[in-house]
């Protein structure tokens, strides 16, 4: 019962009910017209008939008496189902009444007659006749004339017949293209329902599925339009909450999987104390000193998984500025932290499009990776290259270099090209993730090249202007 009141209330079937509304309107309205027009005419017509025979008559009379061969021969119209009667009443002599053939018969005082309309009537046995009345009144003098009545009975039947089939031909189209329009309309109504029916389909799917990799998407329908472009607009929506869904579960599966290990230790160490921590005093300040540079670490972890967790839905300010100015700031303060020789390439003027203090920290993280992955003795260059749109800041470094497999994935969190010696490197594995987020923000790209001979290039392509 619920599923047959649904379907009751779909698109599909409130347009075939609103079209069966209009069709219906419209057929009454073009068979009323229609009926009207015709009936209206046949009517006219037979009206304009009697009056015909009704002066045809007047002009037949030959001494006060109807001459009933002339008439019919002067008559161009079927005087056959016509009845006449005449009633002539002189002043000096006794009434005499005439009739055509039949006509007695037809008047016989047995008959009743039931007025339709004005003129119009319908007899028993008979049919439908139209009546009209005409006098030619009396007058005076020496030539005296009678008055005279004239009453013609014109047979309507015939008329009555086309009307009838008419109005029965009218009806049958009417019922056959109604039908036929209605299937047409129930047809279409479901067929331009259908891309959504499918989307509510599917929608129900991803809602009741219990393996959900996050990465499903709706159907897209060819048509309608309207369909066409909510089937992508929906995928669009549903692919940010599945991205945001994932963000969140790579976030607490990063956090939980770099922070067990820190864990570990602390909590190894905590143990050691309290076993050996009276017998053996001299472990404590070791213990001690490990938890805290091991706590610290997990706050640089925790900040900057909150960072990235942050700039998921941030969005910075980008203006005008010179980046030369920034970048040789940047490479005067980091030279004093480095035992690398820092080497600046840079035009003395040169204007970006983008947020400052991002930029600032992008280089930071690109230097902080050059220094930890090249020797002591290596040399770090700073370049900046420019063409009519874009700039690009190029960060070389002398170390190991970056093998093309690990390349795809050198900007993933948590993600270390060469897992054995970046053991002994400290950080968090999240200063390449952070600086391509904010490479991203600044409607910047940045990729990693091989440094020939050996060594990594890092390059970031800012806009010279407001994209």
């Amino acid at each position: 019962m619920r599923k047959k009141q649904n379907n009751t209330n779909t698109s599909a079937a409130q347009i075939t009910k609103a079209y069966a509304i209009i069709l219906i309107l419209i057929t009454l309205l073009m068979s009323g017209s229609i009926i009207t027009v015709v009936g209206y005419r046949l009517v006219t017509n037979k009206r304009e008939e009697a009056q015909s025979l009704m002066r045809i008559l007047k002009q037949s009379l030959v001494g006060d008496q109807p001459d009933w061969v002339r008439w019919r021969g002067e008559t161009t119209f079927d005087t056959s189902n016509t009845f006449v009667k005449v009633k002539v009443d002189p002043p000096t002599r006794t009434q005499a009444v005439f009739y055509s053939p039949r006509t007695k018969g037809f008047l016989n005082e047995n008959y009743h007659a039931w007025p339709l309309f004005k003129d119009v009537q319908y007899r028993s046995k008979q049919g439908v006749y139209y009546h009209i009345i005409d006098y030619d009144h009396a007058s005076e003098g020496p030539n005296k004339k009678p008055e005279i009545k004239y009453e013609i009975w014109l047979s309507l039947n015939n008329m009555v017949h086309i009307f009838k089939t008419i109005l029965e031909t009218i009806s049958l189209i009417t019922i056959f293209s109604f039908l036929i329009g209605l299937w047409f309309i129930s047809k279409l109504a479901r067929r331009l329902n259908q891309p959504l029916v499918d989307l509510t389909k599917a929608t129900h799917e991803i809602n009741k599925a219990e393996n959900i990799t996050y990465h499903e998407s709706l159907p897209i329908s060819g048509n309608p339009q309207e369909v066409h472009e909510l089937s992508i607009e929906f995928n669009r929506l549903l692919s940010s909450l599945n991205q945001q869904i994932l963000r969140e579960h790579q976030f607490v599966s990063d956090a939980s999987h770099e922070l067990r290990t820190p864990l570990a230790g602390v909590r190894g160490h905590i143990s050691l104390i309290r076993r050996h921590g009276q017998a053996h005093p001299d472990i404590v300040p070791t213990s001690l000193d490990y938890i805290d540079s091991e706590s610290l670490r997990m706050q640089h972890l925790i900040e900057s998984l909150l960072q990235l967790s942050r700039m998921d839905h941030a969005e910075l300010t980008l203006e005008y500025f010179n980046l030369s100015d920034l970048l040789a700031k940047i490479c005067a303060r980091y030279q004093q932290q480095i035992p690398q020789q820092l080497c600046l390439k840079i035009l003395p003027t040169t204007i970006v499009y983008a947020n400052c203090d991002s930029v600032e920290q992008i280089i930071t993280a690109l230097l902080d990776n050059a220094h930890k992955y090249s020797p002591t003795a290596a040399t770090i260059t700073l370049e900046v290259t420019t063409d009519p749109n874009d700039i690009a800041v190029k960060v070389f470094d002398e170390g190991n270099g970056i093998s093309d497999q690990d390349k795809p994935h050198i900007f993933d969190r948590f993600y270390r090209a060469d897992q054995s010696r970046s053991q002994k490197i400290t950080g968090s594995g999240l200063g390449l993730a952070i600086a391509a987020r904010l490479v991203d923000l600044n409607h910047g790209k940045i990729a990693v090249q091989d440094n020939v001979p050996h060594g990594s290039c890092f390059v970031v392509i800012l806009k010279k202007t407001k994209p």
